[in-house]
C-alpha cells in the first residue's frame, strides 16, 4: 500500500456516483471551482507512514501549520483557493466526513517549513532530490519524501487551478 497524490477531479479518486457525489458537494459549498480536466498529475508514491511523520516534524518546527498537521491522509483534498479553517464535509454515502483544506496556504506552510528546515524550495532541486529517493532506500527520511511529492504536487495543482488529492 502507498500514498500517491493526484491533481485532478473528483473523477481520478473516486468511481462513478461517489465522485459525481464528492464533486456536486465540493461545487455547491465551494464557488469558483474550475471545470472538470483531463490534464491529471499523479505524484510518485510514498509509504503512508510518510504522511504522519511529515506532520511530526512540522509540529516540532512551525507554531501553527493546521493545512498540513489537520488533515489525515485519508479522503482529504486541498483545493486551490484560500479558506479559513479545514473542513469537515460531510458526502452522502461516504462513511467520513471529506476533509478540505487551503491549496494556497499549504504551500505557503511548506515553504515556511522549507526555509526553517534547509530544504529546498526551488522545483528543479525538489526533483533532483526526489530521485535520489526513489533509486535509493524507499524506507529513508520518509518526512523529506513526504515534504518532496506534496510540494511538487501542490504546485502542480496551483498551476492548473486544479485540486490536490491525498489518496492512500
Amino acid at each position: 500500500m502507498s500514498l500517491t497524490l493526484i491533481t485532478g477531479t473528483a473523477a481520478d479518486v473516486f468511481d462513478g456516483e461517489l465522485a459525481a457525489a464528492v464533486d456536486s458537494e465540493l461545487r455547491a459549498r465551494f464557488a469558483g471551482l474550475a471545470p472538470p480536466s483531463d490534464d491529471r498529475y499523479e505524484s510518485e508514491p510514498v509509504a503512508p507512514s510518510a504522511w504522519r511523520e511529515l506532520q511530526q516534524k512540522v509540529l516540532r518546527t512551525l507554531e501553527y501549520a493546521p493545512q498540513i498537521t489537520a488533515i489525515e491522509a485519508y479522503q482529504a483534498v486541498y483545493l486551490p483557493q484560500p479558506l479559513e479553517t479545514v473542513v469537515h464535509l460531510p458526502v452522502g454515502s461516504l462513511a467520513d466526513p471529506l476533509q478540505v483544506g487551503s491549496l494556497p496556504a499549504l504551500v505557503e506552510e511548506l515553504v515556511e517549513y522549507a526555509g526553517r528546515r534547509s530544504l529546498p524550495t526551488d522545483d528543479l532541486e525538489l526533483m533532483q532530490l526526489g530521485v535520489r529517493y526513489l533509486e535509493g532506500d524507499a524506507t529513508e527520511d520518509l518526512d523529506v519524501q513526504m515534504f518532496v511529492q506534496l510540494l511538487l504536487s501542490a504546485r502542480q495543482a496551483l498551476a492548473r487551478n486544479q485540486s490536490l488529492w491525498v489518496v492512500v
